[in-house]
């Protein structure tokens, strides 16, 4: 598998980077998953968090070695598609969320539309957003007032246009 492609990219958010990353594939090897649930807990370790929350099904693998990494333990509690398109959290799971510590998780955040409204789902519950985690930020470094921590941001440099060195350069073709 090839996790990476190298080429000039340009996100939705407007940043750009060297990199694509494969995020259909990356969570699939379970030892690589570990590492990076570990990486993410050992960096929001001493926040205390008591739920880590997810806005879609599809990042619960990472949220699940979050949470097993954390001590105390967390637990994981991840959105579904409501049918207006709204994130919901079924209801016999508020209780993880009301008056906990909660990190919120995503694989990759691209634009930062998605936590944005899922950080409101998780307030209107009662929950202390301590953190935004994700393997990657495209985005902006805060989202909704919430830090984010990126894993790979320092390796992998989502940057706006103007900062961007291939466009510096002017001699990569950019690919949306």
């Amino acid at each position: 598998e090839l996790l990476l492609r190298e080429g000039h990219f340009e996100y939705r958010s407007g940043r750009h980077t060297s990199i694509l990353i494969d995020r259909d594939h990356l969570l699939t090897n379970t030892e690589v998953g570990s590492r990076m649930g570990y990486a993410i807990a050992k960096a929001v370790f001493t926040d205390k968090i008591h739920t880590v929350v997810t806005p879609s099904i599809w990042v619960v693998a990472l949220a699940q070695w979050v949470a097993y990494f954390l001590q105390p333990r967390a637990r994981v509690v991840h959105a579904a598609d409501g049918k207006d398109g709204s994130l919901r959290i079924a209801e016999n799971l508020h209780n993880l969320i009301t008056r906990k510590r909660v990190l919120l998780v995503d694989n990759i955040i691209v634009s930062g539309e998605t936590l944005n409204r899922f950080s409101d789902v998780v307030e209107e519950l009662g929950g202390e957003i301590i953190e935004i985690a994700t393997l990657w930020n495209l985005a902006d470094p805060e989202i909704d007032g919430y830090p984010v921590f990126g894993l790979l941001d320092a390796a992998y440099p989502a940057l706006l246009p103007a900062d961007c060195p291939l466009c510096a350069k002017g001699t990569h073709d950019i690919e949306h």
